[in-house]
Parts: structure tokens; C-alpha cells; sequence
């Protein structure tokens, strides 16, 4: 029998699902706020959060075990199903003493990569068999998303066994032309090296790993891009210039080499995004996408990185789209405000120019 409290925290999780919030903030003192099209909203009409509240947000949400992590390391990260219509990543940890929460929807709904927004060359690298394709961009970009829309669209259109390698599992894959397992770090499996480790000596056509996160994850991502199969993973770095510098710097000095000539050969794509606030309302995705040519292996082989931005921002060879370009395109469409535009972009003058052209 549901007590007063559950049935709040119910009515709170749906009116967030309702509102279609990107997240929602459950804090001591404060009431229920949730992020609506990059905005934050206090839900009025609720009463403040209290510590009597947050225990029944535990037990709610938490297993047995998933309690004494939290007891034990003061924060974890789970997933969880609302009546098995509403699902969220649930982050939990303590400020001032007290718990918190905050809570990432879960669409139910696997977007295709056209209805994301993202440009046609993306939709390419669902036909790769081998290599290294990363989705990265800030917190809040839509990183999840793109990389559930890739292997669905993998799922849909080939004869493929996907493992995936999450911390929780968010998006829930049915198996279609393809075999998708999913491996949660801390129930299935101990971490992501030891997952990605397993996972390369099986026969694995594609591994999804939710995020590069630490060195020991990069490094374990590289190795499993060189087992002739295919890798996708996210990465928190907010341009493609920054996340092939953090994977670089991630190397100890004496292997930097050895992770250079990794990069190099394995990488096959990158897609950088942001979403921007949209005319009329909502949000929009813009992509600065990287498909390695000669020239770019060579500058990431050598480390000789101070290049890379210059053919990034004049190259438009086998795909490549700089974050100006796409900004621009979307200016001129009028889709996105030039002052929206110049807070992202990497040049402003060469962003005005060719929003010009």
C-alpha cells in the first residue's frame, strides 16, 4: 500500500515526465526544481523537500545493495522504471549533510539520428565494422541519445552481436536484426576494463561503453579498437580538438606515443555537440563532426595538435563539419539566433562571415 510520501514522489516524477524535463533536483530545503529546454523550474505547487522525504526516495529507488554502496561511498549512480512507463538515471549524494538527488529522464522513445538533428555523414558510421566512433559534448547535450539513435540504427539494419558496457543501463534495446546484451558495471560485471577485456576476446562485432570516463577506461578502449571490431563510447569534452587532447594527456608521458599511434589508426569518426535554444521555442542540436583523413592521422600521430584546429575550421573533405559551419547553417535557416550562435562559436568573425555566404 503506497504511503502519502510515495504517492508525492510519484506525482513529482510524473508531472517531470509531463513537463518533458531534461532533469529534476530533489534537495533538503528546497522544493522539487526541475531543467525545461535548458531553463530550471521550481514546481510551486509542491511542498519543500525534507529528510523524512529523502528516505522514502531511498527506498524507492535503492536496493538492498545499492543502499550500502551509497552508505559506503556517499553517492551512487542507478536507474530506475516507473511503473514501467517512466524511466531515469538517477544520481544520489549528500550536500550539507543531508541527501540529494538529481534525475535524468529516460526517453522511451530511441530517436533515429535524422530526428536528433544530426548530419547525414553521422549516419555513416552505423555501416562501420571496426574502429573507434566517439559522441561527445558537455553534460546536458544529448551524448545518450546519439549514441542510442547509432546502435539502434545498427540494430535495425544489420546482423550484428552489440554488448554494451553501462554505468547504469539507461536505454533499453529489443533485439532486432542484431543481438544487443547489456552489462551493467557493479552487478554484471566489476568495472569497464574488465568488461571491454572480456568483451574482446568474444565474438563481439560492436561494444558500446557509456562513457571514457578515467585513464584506465580510455586506455581499455583503445586496446579493444585494435581487436578489429567496432567501439562507440561518450566522452564529457566539449569540442573534438579538446577530447583527442584528453585522450592524448590521459596517457602516462611514456606511453603518450604508443596512445598517439592508437588514435591515429583506430579513430573513425567523432561528433561534438551542443544543443542551442531554438526559435520559437524548444532546443536544437548543432554537431562539429571529425572523419580522420590522411592529414588528421598524421597530426594526432605526431601530436602536432596546434594544426588540428586550422583543418577543422577549413576542411569540409569526407564529411568534416566545423561547430562555426554548423552554427552558421543554422543561422541562415533561421532556426537559432546569431547571439546564440557567437556564445558557442570557435571564431565569431569567421562564424559571421559565413553565415553571410
Amino acid at each position: 500500500m503506497p504511503t502519502s510520501q510515495t504517492i508525492v514522489l510519484q506525482r513529482i516524477l510524473t508531472t517531470a515526465a509531463e513537463y518533458r524535463a531534461s532533469d529534476l533536483h530533489l534537495t533538503v530545503g528546497n522544493p522539487p526544481i526541475i531543467r525545461v529546454d535548458g531553463k530550471l523550474n521550481v514546481l510551486e505547487q509542491e511542498q519543500v523537500i525534507t529528510p523524512e522525504f529523502m528516505d522514502v526516495v531511498i527506498e524507492t529507488f535503492l536496493t538492498a545493495d545499492q543502499r550500502q554502496a551509497l552508505d559506503r561511498d556517499r553517492e551512487t549512480v542507478v536507474a530506475f522504471t516507473l511503473e514501467n512507463r517512466i524511466r531515469f538515471k538517477v544520481s544520489m549524494f549528500y550536500q550539507r549533510g543531508f541527501l540529494a538527488a538529481s534525475l535524468r529522464l529516460i526517453s522511451n522513445e530511441i530517436k533515429t539520428l535524422t530526428e536528433l538533428g544530426l548530419p547525414p555523414i553521422v549516419q555513416g558510421f552505423a555501416q562501420l565494422t571496426k574502429g573507434l566512433v566517439l559522441i561527445t559534448g558537455p553534460f546536458g547535450s544529448g551524448r545518450t541519445a546519439t549514441m542510442a539513435a547509432l546502435v539502434n540504427e545498427i540494430n535495425k539494419t544489420r546482423n550484428a552481436h552489440v554488448v554494451t558496457i553501462e554505468k547504469p543501463i539507461e536505454h533499453l534495446y529489443v533485439n532486432d536484426k542484431s543481438f544487443i546484451e547489456q552489462r551493467e558495471v557493479g552487478r554484471d560485471t566489476k568495472s569497464f576494463e574488465q568488461a571491454l577485456e572480456t568483451a574482446s576476446r568474444e565474438d563481439v562485432d560492436l561494444i558500446v561503453v557509456g562513457e571514457m570516463e578515467d585513464p584506465a577506461v580510455i586506455q581499455a578502449v583503445l586496446n579493444a579498437a585494435e581487436s578489429s571490431r567496432l567501439v562507440i563510447s561518450t566522452m564529457n569534452t566539449d569540442s573534438v580538438m579538446k577530447t583527442v587532447e584528453t585522450i592524448i594527456n590521459s596517457a602516462p608521458p611514456e606511453y603518450e606515443v604508443k596512445v598517439r599511434a592508437q588514435l591515429a589508426g583506430n579513430l573513425q569518426g567523432i561528433v561534438s555537440q551542443r544543443l542551442l535554444p531554438r526559435v520559437g521555442g524548444g532546443r536544437i542540436m548543432v554537431a562539429e563532426v571529425m572523419v580522420p583523413t590522411a592529414p588528421i592521422r598524421a597530426v594526432i600521430r605526431d601530436g602536432a595538435l596546434y594544426q588540428l584546429q586550422n583543418i577543422l575550421q577549413t576542411s569540409r573533405e569526407e564529411g568534416t563539419i566545423s561547430l562555426d559551419r554548423g552554427l552558421a547553417e543554422l543561422v541562415k535557416t533561421g532556426e537559432i539566433l546569431m547571439d546564440d550562435a557567437l556564445a558557442y562559436a570557435v571564431d565569431r568573425n569567421n562564424l559571421k562571415m559565413m553565415s553571410r555566404n
